[in-house]
């Protein structure tokens, strides 16, 4: 009978003073990723598919029949409205204290210095190699490729980040109207243009989080891919200027497609100093589809020094109304 009362006390005792391991905070803090997530890339997929048909090619109407073809370099990008600033409405989160100090944990909390940046204009950079050649008759094929490997972000003074970036297109366009002495040149084309983004981020980095009182030392891997198809039209006008300048003006059209997926594979934490690890009802995942068409108006001018040409593109996209802008040289004969 003594026996009894003493292992029954003694397991009271030992529910009392052991450590408390409850998944309560982590599937708290999981909805609330997923809810940032969510609204991630709501703010991020249409500047994505505006990046991905910026002007990279040939601003001149024509390139001239075969065998008149050019190689190109060239870097640019967007500056879109910022992102971010939804994280601080408490109302969009369960925890959102937690959610705070995983923020801060990440270096993107409200206080951060990056936010001074990025709540009020974001950067879309892009870099692309480009081909373009003259067939017969007036039809000529542009073809664009910008990637960015894993070796660029290992680069970077970030650990264990992943990152590869991934945009391939190309354009048929015909010239309505070849430029003569008073007459500008005229092409229409249509274009298919396949972006790629994939990052990854392993939260064992981060120092433990506090949960209020105990605290939450994350393990799994931060993910991040949109997959962009798009799919339009360009219009061009050009003449030239005192020889060597050729100015233009022209607007594309696309219909585009993201398919976007983020979330945290194998989230998990050790909560306090149990050294146990518990794991969320559900981890972070966030899966949309956004649909848009976007129209982007171009100008810029060609400046055309023999074979060696140096360009400059500015772009403006209506949808996003994100101002972008491109420069690079060229070879073209």
């Amino acid at each position: 009978m003594h026996t009894r009362v003493f292992g029954f006390v003694a397991v009271v005792v030992f529910l009392i003073v052991a450590p408390v391991v409850s998944p309560e905070p982590l599937s708290e803090l999981s909805k609330d990723l997923q809810t940032m997530l969510d609204e991630v890339g709501k703010e991020m997929a249409p500047n994505l598919q505006t990046v991905s048909v910026l002007n990279h090619g040939l601003g001149s109407a024509e390139i001239g029949d075969f065998p008149h073809m050019y190689v190109s370099l060239s870097a640019g990008g967007t500056v879109a409205p910022g992102i971010l600033k939804f994280t601080g409405d408490e109302e969009k989160f369960q925890n959102y204290a937690l959610l705070e100090n995983f923020l801060n944990e990440a270096d993107l909390g409200e206080d951060a210095d990056i936010r001074d940046t990025t709540d009020k204009y974001a950067p879309y950079p892009s870099a692309r190699a480009s081909f373009g050649i003259g067939i017969t008759d007036g039809w000529e094929v542009d073809i664009q490729a910008g990637i960015i490997p894993q070796a660029v972000a290992e680069v970077l003074p970030v650990d264990n980040l992943t990152a590869t970036i991934t945009t391939i297109g190309g354009r048929v366009r015909k010239v309505l109207v070849r430029q003569e002495r008073g007459i500008p040149a005229v092409s229409v084309g249509l274009g298919y243009v396949y972006s790629g983004i994939n990052f990854g981020y392993d939260l064992a980095e981060l120092d433990p989080i506090d949960a209020g009182g105990t605290e939450l030392d994350l393990d799994g891997e931060l993910t991040y891919r949109a997959v962009t198809h798009s799919y339009g039209t360009d219009v061009r006008v050009s003449t030239r200027v005192l020889r060597a300048f050729y100015p233009f003006v022209g607007a594309s059209g696309y219909f585009q497609n993201t398919d976007y997926t983020a979330g945290i594979d194998g989230f998990a934490a050790v909560v306090g100093t149990s050294g146990t690890a518990t794991t969320p009802s559900t981890e972070p995942l966030s899966e949309q589809q956004f649909s848009n068409f976007n129209v982007v108006i171009n100008t810029g001018v060609d400046i055309k020094l023999a074979f060696f040409n140096l360009f400059t593109h500015l772009n403006y996209a209506v949808t996003t109304r994100a101002p972008g802008a491109v420069v690079g040289f060229r070879v073209q004969i």
